[in-house]
């Protein structure tokens, strides 16, 4: 169980396709955060559950919270999941303090491939969505497509949560099938928060949607 949650951010509203942007979003009377994305949101709600008894995307991950999970010996990162029939709940944690990189595709490699990056920094969730270009190469997706995220650091490690649609209509998404064995790719960077630092470990796995 993880200690100290250091931002949470949900985004329940639509997105403006301006790159770079930011995020605003309220957490409740009074308290306000913000976060670094590839789009901007406008209107935001509380972190809450998408349904009852599926996670919540609030930077911890508890015991039991999620239906399936792996260790990931190349990497040392952990990958927990679980998804309904819109959803897709993932949260990952990796032996470091710099960035988290989590990416789904259809295929092995990283063409193609949905993929999330994430930061805890100075009190700050910093989440990216991104695509595959080249083995490589990555970009800024022009239409994030995050639900909620959220992330916290303890003891050396970092914890990175978020929700996306199986399905988000978006070309430079990789869409998901519920029961579909999925080609996932694990990064972490162990002390550098800047998504363009090289990875420090990097490798594919697989898992099986519920």
């Amino acid at each position: 169980m993880k200690n100290a949650v250091i931002a949470i951010v949900s985004v329940v509203a639509a997105l403006a396709v301006v790159a770079g942007g930011t995020v605003g979003l309220w957490m409740g009377a009074g308290k306000s955060a913000t976060a670094q994305t590839t789009g901007t949101v406008e209107g935001a709600g509380e972190v809450a559950p998408l349904a009852a008894g599926l996670p919540n995307a609030e930077g911890i991950v508890y015991a039991g919270e999620y239906a399936n999970n792996l260790y990931d010996a190349a990497t040392g990162m952990s990958l927990f999941w679980e998804n309904d029939g819109t959803y897709l709940y993932v949260a990952a944690i990796s032996p470091g303090t710099g960035w988290v990189g989590v990416g789904f595709s259809n295929r092995p490699g990283k063409p193609g491939s949905n993929i999330l990056l994430g930061a805890v920094a100075d009190g700050m969730v910093t989440i990216q969505d991104n695509y595959g270009v080249t083995r490589v190469l990555h970009l800024a997706d022009k239409t994030p497509s995050v639900v909620s995220f959220g992330g916290s650091e303890d003891r050396g490690e970092t914890t990175l949560e978020f929700v996306i649609p199986l399905s988000s209509g978006d070309s430079q998404d990789t869409a998901l099938v519920p029961g579909q064995t999925v080609y996932v790719i694990l990064a972490y960077q162990a002390t550098r928060d800047s998504f363009t630092s090289e990875h420090t470990r990097y490798s594919m796995t697989q898992i099986a949607l519920d």
